[in-house]
């Protein structure tokens, strides 16, 4: 899920703001390791990520 906002200052300057934000997901995975040892592996992620930024048009 994402979000943006800008607000223009002047004509050819601005402010820019943004969110993200990644709901958690878990991944599962089985196998064999290179000497044919059993393996089981688990990753999860969740994140949320602010971004603020300027904008000078010339």
């Amino acid at each position: 899920m994402t979000f943006g906002l800008t607000y223009d200052i002047t004509p050819r300057f601005s402010v820019n703001a943004g969110f993200v934000h990644a709901f958690e997901k878990t991944i599962k995975e089985s196998g064999t390791d290179i000497t044919g040892q059993p393996v089981e592996l688990e990753s999860s992620l969740s994140e949320n990520s602010i971004d603020f930024g300027f904008t000078w048009l010339f």
